[in-house]
């Protein structure tokens, strides 16, 4: 009986030749983008090490020594709040506190419509990057005698790209809270969850903030009041990949209502990469 010769017996040794040279210059190809991509692209950069900072604003005896230090060395200094519009302004007061005698006021300025009213507190020097959690607390006491839908509440920054974008906590219509990643235009606004309660005013408020960083639909965002999750939402936590947050701002961070001023105290703040 006559057997029918396989591909592989009929083909010529030249073409064998060429299917060998072919597969060769494809895997050569490959291995070329690969080790083109891993020299081009630098590494992300490494997950940072254990951190936490607290302030109870009971040392101070002027703005200036606010945010001594922390338990882990800092690269700059940290800087103290800005008053951008007139009337804005920042103290450490016995007016009222949360624990102890001391805590922040803040009193920000109508928008005038054209430099932000913000009057706030920032801590510099911070390294949050891609796959870090943050975790921060702090007790509001917000003035109730205004509508309050238009005022900020909490930054994370990246002071390394124009604009300095970060993840913002600002209250929206109706004074719930919700965020954005503030100066980034194209990431989604997280808000709070159906049926949660409203911003309380004229009391103390614990605000729990949890972030995972990611400039993908992984990162996540959860915020409590009072110990009641008010707002989780999944997605981009990070303008880029290789952005790292440097800076956080706390109080009102920016007052975007061109009638009316803002009074908020802040004390107890805590930021870390760990659960508090």
């Amino acid at each position: 009986m006559q057997q029918t010769p396989s591909p592989s017996s009929s083909a010529s040794p030249r073409s064998l030749r060429c299917l060998t040279a072919a597969g060769a210059l494809v895997a050569l190809a490959g291995s070329a983008g690969a080790a083109w991509w891993f020299w081009a692209a630098p590494p992300l950069p490494p997950t940072s090490p254990p951190f936490v900072f607290r302030d109870g604003f009971e040392d101070p005896t002027k703005t200036d020594d606010l945010f001594p230090g922390d338990a882990t060395p800092l690269k700059n200094p940290p800087h103290q709040a800005r008053a951008v519009s007139p009337g804005n302004t920042m103290a450490v007061t016995t007016e009222r506190a949360h624990s102890g005698r001391h805590a922040l006021k803040f009193i920000a300025a109508p928008f005038d419509g054209k430099k932000t009213s913000e009057a706030d507190i920032e801590r510099e020097g911070l390294r949050f990057v891609k796959g870090d959690d943050v975790w921060f607390s702090a007790w509001y006491w917000l003035e109730g005698t205004t509508e309050a839908s238009t005022v900020f509440l909490w930054d994370l920054e990246s002071t390394a790209l124009r604009n300095t974008p970060g993840r913002r906590l600002f209250l929206r219509d109706g004074e719930m809270v919700a965020s954005d990643l503030g100066k980034w235009w194209t990431a989604k606004k997280f808000r709070a969850s159906e049926g949660a309660p409203k911003f309380p005013k004229d009391r103390w408020v614990e605000v729990k903030i949890h972030l995972y960083l990611s400039d993908g639909a992984d990162g996540r965002m959860q915020v409590w009041q009072d110990q009641i999750k008010v707002l989780d939402e999944a997605g981009k936590t990070l303008p880029r990949a290789k952005t790292v947050y440097d800076r956080m701002q706390v109080g009102v961070t920016a007052n975007t209502g061109r009638t009316t001023a803002q009074t908020l105290f802040v004390d107890d703040v805590v930021l870390s990469n760990r659960p508090l």
